[in-house]
């Protein structure tokens, strides 16, 4: 309880300086963590201006140079494993050239940046749970997080994109679900927790290609291709430590996803609510998922004859949607109000630790008057362990002839107010409830892993 209360008196006393100084500043924030497939709005807001005219120089001829750097002070004050604290970062340095502009080469584009991150793991040290609590979670690593050529055509009706990206950027996209931290809702654990390294996201870029085709304003198509295994291995689904440098790898067979879109309302003259409709499936042909509970001999893993060596399924898939809507909009304003997300995916339970996952949202802008630009949410996330998963915690009790809990799923719930103090910086203050950590799982002293309370303060920053 001391612990609790005085983390509770930190994040309590960092709240009141923060809500004293947002009156001081009257322009929105656009300071945001970028996915590797985001290319840079043309004059970002940024801390250090124009460089005595050069930088809007230099976007007159189609290049941007933007310079993020966001951090996470984080603090588990009570479940999980044991209570802690950390602050860790990231800072994108991103270059954007707009063809057109500087060489007369009409739609194309071209995007790269990287990714240097800093400070510990604070999700397996200290809660052990599924869906890690902030979406920077990368350990220290330095590399090349995307380089790639877009090519437009057709009005932008027709777009190839190819080179060094994720998918994490690209689909399953949701506008209201982007402003929450849990990686989980960043990128939904049905494959975040299966695919090899965790496939094409966040911090791991991939070789790939993505086509896009939108026949209509209200319609959209896009397919995409990605390199196996970004982290260089053969495609296995086991868990291992991630590289911290550049990878560029064509090893583990083949991701792919397509994915349909609905886009009602899109445009600024639109009478309706904007929204976004989804369904998506992907594929991976990697032949090394390895089952979750039987060995290559039919035993169960927990079996003392068993060799230890999962049964390897060929390939890996599963399906999905996504809702995306606006409920209210305040009269007079483009994007103050009220909006919902809803997602869920699934996939088989043979192979897949997490064989469904859901998450959905409510988020207001602009609630607080002289503060159109703020933000409160609440969103909740569920991944649920597959049943041979299950199966494998069962035959553990059983061989082991003691108690040993089967593994149901995890759940969270995230509660934030988005502040924007200034066009350069955003600073996030939030507490996320973790509901059965590691689904349901014992810590080292025997005891049942115990729900947890977790508070962040989340500051973007635009240079």
């Amino acid at each position: 309880m001391i612990v609790r209360r005085r983390w509770g008196w930190t994040f309590a006393i960092a709240a009141l300086s923060l809500f004293g100084s947002v009156n001081d500043f009257g322009t929105p924030a656009r300071a945001q963590v970028q996915r590797s497939g985001e290319p840079s709005e043309a004059s970002p807001p940024n801390l250090t201006g124009d460089w005595g005219g050069v930088r809007s120089y230099l976007e007159r001829n189609g290049i941007t140079f933007t310079l993020n750097y966001t951090n996470d002070f984080l603090a588990n004050i009570g479940g999980g494993i044991k209570p802690g604290a950390i602050g860790l970062g990231v800072f994108q340095p991103q270059l954007d050239l707009d063809l057109e502009k500087l060489a007369g080469w009409e739609g194309g584009k071209f995007h790269t940046h990287g990714l240097i991150t800093h400070g510990p793991f604070f999700s397996p040290t200290y809660l052990g749970n599924i869906l890690a609590v902030s979406n920077l979670e990368a350990g220290p690593v330095a590399r090349l997080y995307s380089f790639w050529y877009q090519q437009n055509a057709f009005n932008d009706r027709l777009s190839v994109r190819a080179g060094l990206m994720s998918a994490d950027s690209l689909f399953l996209q949701s506008k209201t679900a982007a402003n929450f931290i849990n990686n989980g809702i960043s990128w939904p654990e049905f494959l975040a927790a299966n695919l090899p390294a965790g496939g094409p996201a966040y911090p791991l870029p991939d070789p790939g290609i993505r086509v896009q085709i939108k026949p209509l304003d209200e319609m959209a198509f896009q397919a995409a291709v990605f390199s196996g295994d970004p982290s260089g291995r053969n495609g296995s689904n086991q868990s291992l430590p991630l590289p911290t440098g550049t990878v560029i790898s064509f090893r583990g067979g083949a991701f792919l996803i397509a994915e349909a879109s609905y886009l009602p309302n899109q445009g600024k003259d639109a009478k309706g609510l904007p929204g976004a409709y989804r369904i998506g499936a992907w594929y991976h042909t990697s032949p090394r998922f390895g089952d979750q509970r039987f060995d290559n001999t039919g035993l169960s893993l927990a079996n003392p004859l068993s060799t230890g060596i999962p049964f390897d399924h060929i390939g890996d898939g599963g399906v999905y949607g996504v809702i995306d809507q606006m409920l209210y909009r305040v009269r007079g304003t483009d994007d103050q109000g009220l909006s919902a997300f809803v997602r869920a995916g699934g996939v088989p339970n043979d192979r897949n630790l997490i064989n469904f996952y859901a998450d959905g949202g409510l988020l207001y802008k602009g609630l607080i008057p002289h503060r159109p630009e703020d933000k409160i949410g609440v969103a909740a996330a569920y991944a649920r362990v597959g049943n041979n998963a299950r199966g494998l915690d069962s035959d553990i009790g059983f061989f082991s002839n003691s108690f040993y809990p089967v593994r149901s799923g995890e759940t969270m719930v995230e509660m934030m107010y988005q502040a924007q103090l200034a066009p350069w910086w955003m600073v996030q203050p939030e507490v996320q409830y973790i509901i059965r950590p590691g689904g349901g799982v014992l810590n080292s002293d025997g005891g049942l892993r115990p729900n947890a309370w977790v508070i962040a303060i989340r500051s973007a920053l635009s240079f």
